[in-house]
C-alpha cells in the first residue's frame, strides 16, 4: 500500500539530519530526523507484511530478510568500500572509522560505537566516517526481532489478531520508552545507541500501521483538527528550537510523525508539501543520501584544504553520490529476482566478510608501505602494553561496567610487584585521568623499581562521588586494601574541568575534596602516602588530527584562559596536602604549560603529548614522571 506522503516524510527526515550535521548552530536538533526514520521504518515494514502469507515461520523469515538484504546491503557495501578507499588516502588515523565500517556491514555499528566509548555528541565523533550507521544497526537488529513478534502475535498464516498484536507491541514500546527516559540520565550513550531503548519509536510506527490497515476510516477526519501544514511547521520548529529535557524532543518528534501518518490517510490535499515530485524524489534517494552525507562531511574535516571543507560542497557531493547509488545500485538490485533466498543470504554474508578482510588488508598495507602521514608519525601510543603479559591496557585495565567489565583476573593483570623487594607500590585509582598516567607510572617502575597498580574506571573518580556509586571500583579497592602495606603510595587523579565551553570546575569537585580528606586521614593512620595529581591543560580542539604537529600554536589555548580555573583546583589540592604529612600535591599543569609561555600547546618539538583535548599519551605522561618522583622523594623526608 504505497503512501506518497511517506516518501515526503523521508525527505523531511533526511534533510533535517543533513542540516543538523552540516549546520548544527542553525539546526541543533536536526539529529531528531533519525527518530522520524525509525517511526517510518516500523510503519512501512508492518504494511509490507500484513498482506503476506507463508506456510511456515522459516519461509516467512527467509523472505523477509531477503527483502531487507536486497534493500540495504548493496548500497552500504559500495558506500563503505569507496569511503574506506578515500580514508586510506586522507585519514592519518583511520582505525576507528574502519572498525565502525566493518561493524556496520553486520548491523552492529551501534554496539561498536558504544563499546569504543564514542559519544555521538562529542566533537571528535565527526572524524569517524561511519558514525551515522549506528541507526542502521538499530533498524537491522529490530528486523531480527520484529518477524518473531509479528508471526506469533499476529499469525498471518491463519488469524489476524490485531488487539493481541497491538497489546504486545505497545507494551514493549512503553517499557522501551521508560528505559529510554531513565537511561537518558544515567547512561545517555546506551539510550542513544541501543535498539531495546529505541524500540518504542519503531513500535509506534508498527502500531500506527496495524491500526490504519484494519481501520482506515478510524481517523479520516483527523486533518480537521491537526492540519498537516501545522504539523510540518511544528516538526520544523522542534528541529530548530531546543525544548525541555534531553528526551522531550524525541517524544515530540515521534508524536508529530505519528500524527502526520494518520492525517495522510484521507487528507491528500493537505499533504501536498510532502507529496510533490521533488519531495518524493528526495524521499526515494533518502537511504543512499543518508549513507553518503556523513562521509563527505568527514572528508572535509580530514582534508581541511580540499573543496569538501566547504559543507555546501560536501552536501552537493553527497547528493550526486546518492543519485548515482539509487539509480545504479539500489534500483538494479531491488529488481533482481531469485528463486533461491538462501543463495542471497550466503552472498550477502560472503560479500560482507570479503569487504572486512579487504579493509583490514588495505589498512595494514597502507601503514606498512607509507609509514603513515606526518600527523600519524607525530602521534605516540595512548598506552603501553602491560609488563610481562604484553596485554593491551585498554580493555584489560579499563572497567566501565558495560563493555569492559570487571573480571576475576583484572586485579592480577593490572598489578605489578616491585622489581626490588624493599620498594614500595604505587596504587593509582580513578577515572580516565588516572589511566592517562600509565606511561609515567611504568617509567617510574622501570627507573626506580616501584610496584604499580592501575585500573581506570572511566567517568568514575576515586573516591567515587558520582550518583549511584560504582560497585566494580569498590571491589577493586577492597582488593587493594588487602594488598597494600605501610610505605606504599596511593596516586589519585581525576577530571577536574567540564568539557564544555566556557570551561568550569566540575560540580563534584567540592564533594570529592571532602572525601579525599577523610581518605587521607585513613591512609595516614596506616602509614601510606598520598599523591594528588593536578589537572593537565584542557584544550578546545575537536580531534588531534585537526592539529599541525610542527606548529606549536596550532590547537593551542591561551594560558590565561586556564589559569583561573587551574588556580582554584591547585589551591584546594595544596590546602588538603598541607593538612596531612603523608600527602603531596603535584602540579603537572606548570610542567606541560610553563608560566613563561603565553599559550598551552598539545605538541612539543613536532610530537604530540596529548591523545585528545585533555588526556596525555605515553610521551606526555613520561614528561611528568620526574614530577611524580620528586613528590615521592618529598614523602620520604
Amino acid at each position: 500500500m504505497y503512501r506518497p506522503d511517506v516518501d515526503g516524510l523521508r525527505a523531511v527526515a533526511v534533510m533535517a539530519v543533513i542540516a543538523g550535521h552540516a549546520f548544527e548552530e542553525w539546526f541543533p536538533r536536526g539529529y531528531l530526523g533519525v527518530d522520524v526514520f525509525f517511526v517510518i521504518s516500523g510503519f512501512v515494514i508492518t504494511l509490507s507484511l500484513v498482506s503476506r502469507t507463508s506456510a511456515s515461520f522459516g519461509a516467512f523469515f527467509a523472505a523477509f530478510s531477503l527483502r531487507r538484504i536486497k534493500r540495504l546491503l548493496p548500497a552500504m557495501l559500495v558506500c563503505i568500500g569507496l569511503t574506506c578507499a578515500i580514508l586510506l588516502l586522507i585519514d592519518s588515523a583511520p582505525k576507528a572509522s574502519l572498525r565502525t565500517g566493518a561493524a556496520a556491514l553486520f548491523g552492529v555499528s551501534n554496539f561498536s560505537l558504544y563499546f569504543q566509548e564514542l559519544d555521538y555528541f562529542s566533537p571528535s565523533i565527526r572524524y569517524n566516517s561511519f558514525t551515522h550507521t549506528w541507526s542502521l544497526g538499530v533498524e537491522e537488529q529490530f528486523y531480527l526481532l520484529f518477524p518473531l513478534l509479528f508471526w506469533f502475535a499476529y499469525k498471518p498464516s491463519w488469524t489476524q489478531d490485531v488487539p493481541r498484536f497491538l497489546f504486545v507491541i505497545l507494551s514493549l514500546s512503553v517499557l522501551s520508552l521508560l528505559g529510554f527516559v531513565v537511561y537518558q540520565a544515567s547512561a545517555p550513550m546506551a539510550a542513544y545507541y541501543m535498539m531495546p531503548l529505541r524500540f518504542w519509536e519503531l513500535g509506534i510506527g508498527v502500531a500506527s500501521a496495524a491500526i490504519l490497515y484494519h481501520r482506515p476510516d478510524m481517523l479520516q477526519n483527523a486533518g480537521r483538527f491537526l492540519p498537516a501544514p501545522i504539523l510540518i511547521a511544528a516538526m520544523t520548529m522542534v528541529f530548530i528550537v531546543p525544548l525541555g529535557g534531553a528526551f522531550v524532543g524525541h517524544i515530540l518528534i515521534v508524536a508529530l510523525t505519528t500524527a502526520l501518518l494518520f492525517v495522510g490517510v484521507k487528507n491528500e490535499d493537505q499533504t501536498r508539501l510532502l507529496t510533490n515530485r521533488p519531495a518524493r524524489y528526495v524521499g526515494n534517494i533518502s537511504y543512499s543520501l543518508y549513507l553518503w552525507h556523513w562521509p563527505f562531511l568527514a572528508f572535509g574535516l580530514l582534508a581541511p584544504y580540499s573543496l569538501w571543507a566547504n559543507p555546501v560542497v560536501s552536501i552537493c557531493s553527497a547528493f550526486l553520490a546518492a543519485i548515482l547509488s539509487y539509480h545504479f545500485v539500489e534500483q538494479p538490485f531491488q529488481r533482481v529476482k531469485t528463486p533461491q533466498p538462501k543463495l542471497w543470504h550466503f552472498a550477502g554474508a560472503f560479500a560482507s566478510v570479503l569487504c572486512v578482510i579487504a579493509l583490514v588488508a588495505a589498512g595494514n598495507s597502507y601503514r606498512k608501505s607509507s609509514g603513515g602521514s606526518r600527523i600519524e608519525a607525530a602521534m605516540h601510543p595512548e598506552f603501553l602494553a602491560l609488563p610481562g603479559s604484553g596485554l593491551p591496557f585498554n580493555p584489560t585495565c579499563v572497567v566501565d561496567g558495560r563493555g569492559r567489565q570487571l573480571k576475576p583476573d583484572t586485579f592480577e593483570n593490572c598489578t605489578f610487584a616491585p622489581l626490588a623487594r624493599e620498594e614500595r607500590t604505587l596504587w593509582a585509582m580513578g577515572d580516565s585521568h588516572a589511566g592517562h598516567l600509565q606511561g609515567a607510572l611504568l617509567r617510574l617502575r622501570e627507573d626506580y623499581g616501584y610496584g604499580v597498580h592501575l585500573v581506570e574506571t572511566p567517568g568514575k573518580s576515586f573516591p567515587v562521588v558520582e550518583a549511584g556509586g560504582f560497585a566494580p571500583r569498590l571491589k577493586l579497592f577492597q582488593e587493594v586494601q588487602r594488598n597494600w602495606k605501610p610505605g606504599d603510595i596511593v596516586v589519585l587523579s581525576r577530571l577536574y574541568f567540564s568539557r564544555t565551553d566556557p570551561l568550569s570546575v566540575r560540580q563534584t569537585f567540592g564533594r570529592w575534596i571532602e572525601e579525599v580528606g577523610l581518605f587521607a586521614d585513613e591512609l595516614e593512620r596506616l602509614g601510606i602516602g598520598l599523591l594528588l595529581v593536578g589537572p593537565p591543560p584542557m584544550f578546545m580542539f575537536e580531534d588531534i588530527r585537526a592539529c599541525v604537529p610542527d606548529d606549536e600554536l596550532s590547537c593551542s589555548i591561551d594560558r590565561s584562559r586556564l589559569e583561573e580555573l587551574t588556580d582554584v583546583v591547585h589551591r584546594d589540592l595544596s590546602r588538603l596536602a598541607g593538612k596531612h604529612e603523608n600527602a603531596e600535591f603535584i602540579d603537572i599543569f606548570s610542567k606541560l604549560c610553563p608560566p613563561t609561555s603565553k599559550v598551552c600547546s598539545p605538541n612539543q618539538d613536532g610530537y604530540f603529548l596529548f591523545r585528545d583535548r585533555d588526556h596525555l599519551n605515553v610521551e606526555g605522561a613520561a614528561q611528568i614522571s620526574q614530577h611524580l618522583q620528586t613528590a615521592i622523594e618529598a614523602l620520604e623526608k
